[in-house]
């Protein structure tokens, strides 16, 4: 499984992603494993009005779209909203969270922004996700599976070791395979998002996890994705 990287980019401020906005949007496995799971648990997409939260490169936006939604984003990086409005159109971007409509989605996305962002910017999320459903609509929030925090390395990425436990919150650092870029990445363990949701008002309906595989013995889920209601 080891492979030769190059030398890699750095990611360690929010402001930095947009330094990685083509790799993002090459990341074949990262969306064969996470976005092919999250579209599966979407359903039927054809005319919902889904909100995508943090949508980056809007490649997961653009993927819906052609699905079927009535698809709208936002994102906190300027040059990620630029992109996201060459590809969607400048009329579905949402230049700030105050912008975005209260009561409208069916579908709220949130995908892999929960595990790169202060503890305090996951609760204003979360708030801001619940405000933006219609009262029966469900929110998908999904980031790095914790449980792995102490593995090496996996299909789509290497870990290095933190010396942490599993119970406590931190940070670590992650060479992504697809792109060869690093990350600081944060852990906090699946209870206590669960409790952080529900301080915002959204209630856990189901916690998944993508597909696992076998590394070293041990079955391995990349990812997590909550299944959230008002």
């Amino acid at each position: 499984m080891i492979m030769k990287l190059n030398p890699p980019k750095n990611v360690m401020k929010m402001n930095e992603w947009a330094n990685v906005a083509r790799e993002l949007q090459g990341e074949d496995l990262k969306q064969k494993i996470y976005d092919n799971t999250l579209v599966d648990l979407c359903g039927n997409l054809k005319g919902k009005h889904v909100l995508d939260y943090g949508a980056g490169p809007a490649v997961m936006a653009n993927r819906i779209a052609g699905l079927g939604a009535d698809v709208s984003v936002y994102d906190i990086s300027e040059e990620m909203r630029k992109i996201a409005e060459n590809r969607l159109g400048a009329q579905r971007v949402f230049q700030d969270a105050a912008s975005i409509p209260t009561n409208q989605f069916d579908i709220v996305l949130c995908n892999l922004v929960t595990c790169i962002v202060p503890e305090d910017e996951v609760a204003r999320i979360a708030r801001n996700i619940r405000v933006a459903l219609t009262d029966s609509g469900t929110a998908y929030i999904g980031f790095c599976n914790p449980r792995i925090h102490d593995l090496p390395e996996s299909l789509i990425d290497f870990r290095m070791p933190s010396g942490r436990k599993y119970e406590e919150n931190h940070e670590y650092k992650k060479v992504k395979k697809e792109g060869s870029y690093e990350i600081i990445e944060l852990h906090r363990p699946i209870e206590w998002y669960s409790r952080v949701f529900e301080e915002a008002g959204l209630s856990v309906s189901n916690i998944h996890f993508t597909p696992g595989y076998d590394v070293n013995g041990r079955t391995v889920n990349d990812f997590v994705i909550f299944e959230l209601k008002k």
